[in-house]
């Protein structure tokens, strides 16, 4: 029986889940820092991480907004149309939520399998996404939130997954073919060492395909897996290759413009892989420059190991901004400057950024990750004597139209489309055999 009306009880229902969305942000800014700092993160399987919050939303919704018996499968059998005249379904098994501000690797594979002709569907079970069934976002690419035994019923789909969520892969048929995707080492996930242990160990044994993120995994995997695929991150090239995007009109910037010191510039997350200590040793031996920080924080570590750097006046950090407008940031960068710790999480990334910078005919400055330090046209680097002497180096070719054009080009090899195209060829290879 329904409790209002449907109009008001829909909106009611979206308001609901948007809030939680909201309160997911604040939770990973603001509250996991803390959690981390103190032990207090959980160390429950993924399908467990959110169940106490999710389950009373998911009561009130249903209760606030009940749907018919057939609901979900009325929809089901919509989309099983659309795959039926599509390249094949791929399913994305519940990771991170859709309507979070920095677009990463699971949005963007998802969007560039939609943009091929698949029918893609992500699954928001365990995100605070804004969906109840079957939500289209873009063409060819649906959100689904409701009963786990709804999608497996998918006729042979292309099931993705990471490490943290290979539980869920028990739910569909044996014969689904299933990509591994090993995307970090087991340090950056707040689960349980011997459950992510468990599921990597299965996944290298089952998965149709295993791919890897970065070289030093991709190493590891071939002692399991001989058909093991590397598959670094890469990059949305026409959007950040837009040599007519133009810096936002944001306050925070304006006094860094109008100074016309040459930018260093970072986006993206300030963690406990970046290395404070250094970033804050080279903005003092460089007066001459300025450095631009930009991004969510995702510890404690900005509040204490980075609170000297941030007193330096030549270092500005904006906060987060929109993923849509970091093209029109990274248009003030002079250099791209990606100032990680060296250590077991940052040996097995591959920077998405790096790639972007690429695109966008950027220099770059790093440390010396492995990931970066395979392209010679990467000023990797130890110490901050040396990062300070490559920006005046990376400066310099900035201004050479050849060289920028020999970024540009990393940057178009390196898409995600790219991506996408490998990873299917792959399969039709498997298929010829």
């Amino acid at each position: 029986m329904r409790l209002l009306p449907k109009r008001f009880a829909a909106k009611l229902d979206s308001l609901l889940w948007r809030s939680l969305n909201s309160y997911g942000r604040i939770k990973y800014r603001y509250l996991l820092p803390v959690y981390r700092a103190f032990g207090m993160m959980k160390t429950a399987q993924p399908s467990d991480a959110h169940s106490g919050t999710l389950q009373r939303a998911g009561a009130l919704s249903r209760m606030l907004n009940p749907v018919e018996a057939d609901y979900y499968t009325r929809q089901l059998s919509g989309v099983i149309e659309r795959v039926k005249s599509s390249e094949g379904a791929v399913i994305f098994l519940p990771s991170i939520g859709w309507e979070i501000p920095l677009a990463q690797r699971p949005h963007h594979l998802a969007r560039e399998f939609a943009r091929r002709g698949h029918v893609v569907i992500f699954d928001s079970s365990s995100s605070f996404d804004d969906v109840n069934g079957f939500r289209e976002v873009e063409p060819n690419l649906f959100l689904y939130r409701g009963p786990e035994e709804v999608l497996p019923r998918v006729p042979d789909p292309l099931l993705w997954v990471f490490t943290h969520n290979y539980e869920s892969r028990r739910r569909y048929p044996a014969s689904a073919r299933t990509v591994y995707d090993w995307i970090d080492d087991f340090e950056v996930f707040p689960y349980d060492r011997a459950f992510l242990e468990s599921n990597h160990a299965a996944a290298l044994k089952e998965a149709t395909l295993v791919a890897s993120v970065a070289r030093t995994l991709h190493e590891s995997a071939l002692t399991e897996r001989p058909d093991a695929l590397y598959l670094p991150n890469a990059v949305e090239y026409q959007r950040f290759a837009d040599d007519l995007a133009a810096p936002p009109a944001d306050p925070d910037i304006e006094a860094l413009r109008r100074e016309g010191k040459p930018v260093a510039g970072y986006y993206g997350a300030l963690a406990e892989w970046f290395d404070y200590g250094l970033l804050d040793e080279v903005a003092g031996m460089r007066p001459d420059w300025n450095f631009l920080l930009i991004g969510p924080v995702y510890d404690l570590g900005l509040r204490t190991r980075g609170q000297g750097m941030l007193k330096r006046h030549n270092i500005r950090w904006i906060g987060q901004r929109d993923y849509d407008t970091l093209p029109g940031y990274l248009s003030l960068f002079d250099v791209a400057i990606i100032p990680f710790a060296i250590n077991s999480i940052t040996l097995a990334t591959s920077p998405l950024k790096l790639y972007e910078f690429f695109a966008a005919g950027k220099p770059v400055v790093t440390t010396r990750m492995p990931e970066c330090e395979a392209f010679p046209e990467v000023r990797a680097v130890a110490g901050a004597r040396a990062f300070s002497e490559a920006l005046d180096q990376a400066l310099a070719e900035g201004r050479d139209p050849l060289a920028k054009e020999r970024l540009r080009r990393l940057g178009r090899e390196n898409s995600w489309a790219a991506r996408v195209e490998t990873v299917l060829q792959r399969f039709k290879d498997r298929k010829g055999d």
